[in-house]
């Protein structure tokens, strides 16, 4: 298994198998990709921001993480990218890693928690909770 960063060549290889990722990939930003035996078999796209409140700090925000094959889920390879993620958030001297995860993806929500995510749940003024913010501090 390798986890390494993507190249356009893999963004398109994505963009080509699954058309719906085409919204997601966008021109700038962080692909990170699962490889078994040279074939994609998984990715993590997010981009580097300003952190949207006056403190002078960016974040990597991870936008989607995705295992195509149900085989392969659950099986650690989530948490390998996000990893990678993470060590690419130090090396651009982020301050955090942070996500948003719908509140009725269980194993989404494992995925933050067993990679050491603080949670933060959404509560709507009806009282729902349509998901949470999670956040890894560099």
């Amino acid at each position: 298994m390798d986890i390494v960063l993507g190249t356009a060549m893999d963004r398109n290889k994505i963009s080509e198998k699954f058309p719906h990722t085409k919204q997601v990939l966008g021109d700038e930003g962080i692909l990170i990709v699962a490889k078994e035996k040279g074939e994609l078999i998984g990715f993590l796209w997010a981009f580097v921001r300003d952190i949207p409140v006056a403190v002078n700090e960016r974040e990597i925000f991870i936008h989607v993480v995705e295992v195509f094959d149900a085989q392969y889920r659950c099986n650690g390879i989530g948490s390998l990218m996000v990893r990678k993620c993470i060590e690419v958030g130090r090396a651009e001297s982020c301050y955090q890693v942070r996500a948003y995860c719908d509140g009725n993806n269980i194993p989404s929500n494992m995925l933050w928690i067993k990679n050491s995510f603080t949670i933060s749940p959404v509560k709507m003024q009806n009282g729902t909770i349509p998901g949470s913010y999670v956040t890894y501090k560099l």
